[in-house]
């Protein structure tokens, strides 16, 4: 209750201050209901806090691939995506046919869970199950859209055996509760306040991945790592869930000014206490994870940063 009403009211503020001239910076999230804008509006109320000369504008989008275009194309400025889209736009691999580049890395913030969400009274036991279902895998460029896809490709269900469809978190939370869909598919930090919501007024259930999908996952895409979901993140969730967890990358327009690069990792690493208070995320911020899962460069400033501070950039 304490980060949801945090959360409200930096969306009170920041509805007052984002946008507020022409030279803010442009700071891209994800959709309705996803973590990436909690960490936006905090991180950049610290800032804007802390200077007189750095200003945002909160920009809503699908996410991790929208980002990385929107980078790219300098419609923004900064941004957050997921560790494995980020390295299938910059190299051109996946579901990219070209690369995206023009930004570059910041730091690894958390580990984002590949969860899968049923009723608890579904007849939905195993992600076999969700075969002939109606599915949500995500907003269109969303993390999520690829890690459902490439989950249910691992299980040999293609779009020929699920009826897929793309929602934001928030409307597929609802359209779960009203038997709209059987299941939705969310890339999110564990615990995040948009599941958490939904558990606490509608009983629901995680689906696991089996360990031989797994470790398939892990070996052919590279940027998974096998993760648990401890029992009691979420209201009725009685045992662990085992999935694969990807890292969430804060990330820059390689144009952006080292100085103010500096000032924003600066901000974000002395306040990561306050920002952790105030999201439905766990940050991890220290020498041993700002590069985990990170196979593009960092931005200068980052680099610089980095170095006075004494860490090591592989």
């Amino acid at each position: 209750m304490k980060k949801k009403v945090l959360f409200v009211l930096l969306c009170i503020l920041m509805a007052s201050i984002s946008g507020c001239g022409r030279d803010s910076l442009k700071f891209g999230t994800s959709g309705a209901g996803g973590v990436y804008g909690e960490i936006a509006m905090s991180l950049a109320d610290k800032i804007q806090k802390d200077t007189d000369d750095m200003k945002f504008d909160v920009r809503v989008t699908a996410g991790s691939a929208a980002n990385v275009r929107l980078l790219s194309q300098k419609y923004l400025d900064i941004a957050i995506a997921q560790a494995d889209i980020i390295d299938n736009a910059y190299y051109g691999t996946g579901t990219f046919r070209k690369s995206y580049r023009d930004y570059a890395a910041l730091t690894g913030l958390y580990t984002e869970a590949c969860q899968i969400v049923v009723g608890a009274e579904s007849d939905i036991k195993t992600v076999d199950d969700l075969e002939g279902k109606k599915i949500s895998i995500g907003e269109a460029e969303s993390g999520t859209e690829q890690n459902a896809t490439q989950i249910l490709e691992t299980y040999g269900l293609n779009k020929s055996f699920v009826n897929e469809v793309n929602l934001n978190y928030s409307d597929a939370c609802e359209k779960l509760k009203s038997g709209e869909i059987d299941a939705f598919f969310c890339t999110l930090a564990p615990g995040s306040a948009v599941i958490k919501d939904l558990a606490s007024e509608y009983d629901i259930r995680l689906i696991e991945l089996s360990d031989t999908a797994m470790q398939s996952l892990v070996e052919t895409y590279g940027f998974y790592t096998e993760y648990t979901i401890p029992k009691g993140t979420y209201p009725n969730q009685n045992e662990d869930v085992n999935t694969i967890g990807v890292t969430a990358v804060l990330l820059a327009n390689e144009r952006l000014d080292k100085e103010q690069v500096k000032t924003i990792i600066e901000v974000l690493f002395r306040n990561q206490d306050e920002i952790n208070a105030a999201v439905s995320a766990d940050l991890k911020l220290d020498p041993e994870t700002v590069a985990k899962g990170i196979s593009i460069p960092f931005h200068e400033g980052a680099l610089e940063y980095y170095k006075e501070s004494g860490i090591d950039i592989p």
